[in-house]
């Protein structure tokens, strides 16, 4: 009768505990204290949850409140040998209200608590109390409070409990996961750096510690190459030199809203200064990744007028003068052709080069030029059109002559080729909005890192392209003439000047023994092209084509077997006024420790912007002027030959090709230079440095 007796109490005790638990309904919140389970098992831990409704617009505050605010405050009363810990708060979000912003939590909170139980009960039941205070705020702040009681069996087994088992456990999924990470203490905020592959659409940290950021500031967030970096702005109470580990939430919005976060217990880089987490140069791009797609389309079109792409803009020119006097349909047509030659080189470039990335090779954009044979291919190339243009030997029609049948039959190709060409010529040098872009597509997806080359293509074939397919923009063009002849002849020279400067390139990598393979292969070119013409008419048809193509295999195989050398035999290398050091990023920490800036200038003979820009800035003997006065020094990373060092310096930054330059100061983080540089952002930028590390 009496085990009777007790089975019928331990029953009521779990209904008891099982039954409807109200909530404490305050002016704008609506608020219940459940337990995962029914029963408090000995030795275990009872979780709980604060359960909060909120009035629509209203909000409650995070453990840090940001710019103002409380956090929840919890009372408890609790049986001997029970305890509680810190309670466990929802994924935060930045409220802005005004000039300020608040971390807190909107419309709804859930925060856990999770309660120690002892390894025996002497009571049947458990009874747990709590008074808990809250501020809640919409334009008006509120103090609220109330107090929350629980009884519950004490018992070695239990159920999940109705009303709570649900709720904690939705509660439960939403908690961050630990993320490891670093901080740098910069002078004007904290970085942070982690390994992250999930994507995100926006990203926020939330530190534990008040006034550590500002709260209402934007923080800079890049993601590439399975890493994330997040500036914030200091706070009140930033002191970098007391920093030793930073502990808050990162928290992350997907493009669907979807929110996941990650819980950051961060301790200091070691290695801060000799390494940083890939970052596009001159800051994050706004918009994501269409943020991208839009720089890489506008860069496109902008490398047409680069100096780099020179040699082809005279090509260009040839070819709409040509489409000036055709039908509308061939010029549709070639614009079309040319736009497909363009898309599909970019496209083979870019996807070879995502291709031996994945396969583990330490590559950037422009990475064929850094093969000799390539680069020699180049001059051949370029020598043979300068000689077309020259009127040494002509292919298919003559330019009046391109509305004829004969220049239908050989325009498509001769479009097309001429597509390719310009991005073989223009590929290697990085101009306006291209950093960020190119690099970004080094370290996306494959899909979106292609679509990233082809939105490139896009914007750098359409000018070209929109002229040729729309007559009224053809109709500007001057009209065909006796004058195209006069026009070609003086359109070779730039594009011997093309030739010659990537000769140069080929003696930086090969030394002598390439300049006289290339001047020996020029001669047998320009020799082929001679009986090329020959054989079109006049006696020994046969032998002149004969020799032609002899003459044009001798040259292409002496270009097979070429070999980059180290030309260079000291470190040292001439700017005008001043002397670079070769790159070595132990060099550049020596020089830090010993309190000397260090720029470096990422360039590859090549490059022809990196080219123009050591001509006209960084050789300025005024700007050596600066360099001494504030103890700068000058270090370059030569690009032209292959070097991995150089390539995961560049990745480091998020750049995939050069120019790219940077300003180490004496402490503090790196500074990545905007494009087009010019004497003045490089002193303004060693100098605030300097101010920086003054104040």
């Amino acid at each position: 009768m009496l085990k009777l007796a007790a089975f019928a109490a331990s029953i009521g005790l779990f209904a008891t505990a099982a039954a409807e638990i109200a909530p404490v309904v305050t002016g704008h919140a609506s608020t219940r204290l459940l337990p995962e389970v029914s029963a408090a098992q000995p030795g275990a831990t009872l979780w709980l949850a604060l359960d909060q409704t909120l009035d629509p617009g209203w909000h409650v505050y995070w453990k840090n409140p940001g710019d103002s605010g409380l956090p929840l405050d919890l009372g408890w009363r609790l049986p001997a040998g029970f305890s509680a810990g810190e309670p466990l708060y929802p994924l935060p979000e930045q409220i802005k209200i005004g000039p300020l912003a608040n971390f807190g939590h909107s419309n709804a909170a859930t925060f856990l608590i999770p309660i120690s139980v002892p390894e025996s009960i002497s009571a049947r039941t458990v009874e747990i109390g709590l008074k808990a205070t809250w501020l809640i705020c919409e334009e008006i702040c509120v103090p609220e409070e109330g107090a929350f009681s629980l009884t519950i069996p004490g018992a070695a087994a239990a159920e999940p409990h109705p009303q709570g088992a649900p709720i904690v456990e939705a509660a439960r999924k939403t908690l961050p996961a630990p993320l490891d990470a670093t901080f740098v203490a910069g002078s004007g905020g904290l970085t942070l750096e982690a390994g992250l592959n999930e994507d995100f659409a926006r990203a926020f940290f939330f530190p534990e510690a008040d006034g550590l950021i500002e709260p209402s500031a934007d923080q800079d967030v890049v993601q590439a190459g399975g890493k994330i970096r997040i500036e914030t702005k200091a706070g009140f109470a930033y002191n970098p030199d007391a920093l030793e580990n930073v502990k808050g939430v990162l928290v992350f919005e997907t493009q669907a809203g979807e929110r996941f976060g990650r819980a950051i217990d961060a301790g200091p880089r070691r290695d801060a200064g000799a390494s940083r987490a890939p970052r596009p140069p001159g800051g994050a791009i706004e918009g994501g990744f269409a943020g991208f797609l839009i720089a890489a389309f506008f860069g496109g079109m902008l490398l047409n007028i680069m100096p780099c792409v020179f040699p082809v803009l005279f090509i260009k020119a040839a070819s709409l003068a040509k489409g000036a006097g055709a039908s509308a349909a061939i010029a549709r047509r070639d614009g079309l052709l040319y736009a497909a030659g363009v898309l599909a080189t970019f496209a083979a470039l870019g996807g070879l080069l995502l291709a031996l990335r994945a396969g583990g090779e330490a590559l950037g954009w422009g990475f064929h030029l850094q093969s000799p044979a390539v680069v020699l291919f180049s001059v051949y190339v370029l020598f043979l059109v300068g000689l077309n243009l020259a009127g040494v030997f002509s292919v298919g029609a003559s330019l009046q002559n391109v509305g004829s049948a004969a220049a239908a039959k050989g325009g498509p190709l001769s479009a097309f080729a001429t597509g390719a060409l310009a991005v073989f010529v223009a590929a290697p040098c990085i101009g306006p909005l291209l950093s960020a872009p190119m690099g970004a597509a080094a370290t996306l997806p494959a899909a979106s890192g292609m679509a990233i080359y082809l939105a490139l293509a896009a914007g750098f074939a359409l000018p070209f392209t929109a002229l040729s397919t729309f007559p009224r923009l053809a109709g500007f063009l001057p009209k065909p003439g006796p004058w195209m002849s006069t026009f070609k002849l003086v359109l070779a020279f730039p594009v011997f000047a093309g030739a010659a400067f990537f000769l140069w390139v080929l003696t930086e990598q090969t030394g002598t023994a390439g300049l006289a393979r290339a001047l020996a292969g020029g001669l047998l070119l320009a020799f082929a092209a001679v009986m090329f013409e020959r054989s079109k008419s006049g006696p020994a048809l046969s032998l002149s084509r004969a020799a032609s193509i002899a003459a044009l295999a001798l040259a292409l195989f002496g270009s097979s077997g070429l070999t980059v050398v180290n030309v260079a035999t000291a470190k040292d290398r001439s700017y005008g006024g001043l002397t670079a050091v070769a790159f070595d990023p132990e060099t550049i920490a020596e020089l830090r420790a010993a309190g000397r800036g260090v720029f470096v200038d990422f360039t590859a003979a090549w490059c022809v912007t990196c080219q123009v820009n050591k001509l006209t800035v960084l050789s300025k003997r005024s700007l050596a002027a600066a360099f001494a006065q504030e103890d700068v020094v000058l270090m370059s990373a030569d690009w032209t030959r292959r070097d991995p060092v150089i390539t995961e310096a560049l990745a480091q930054f998020g750049a995939n090709g050069v120019p790219l330059y940077v300003y180490y100061p004496p402490a503090g983080e790196p500074s990545v230079l905007a494009q087009p540089l010019t004497e003045q952002t490089i002193i303004d930028v060693i100098r605030n440095s300097a101010l920086r590390r003054q104040s």
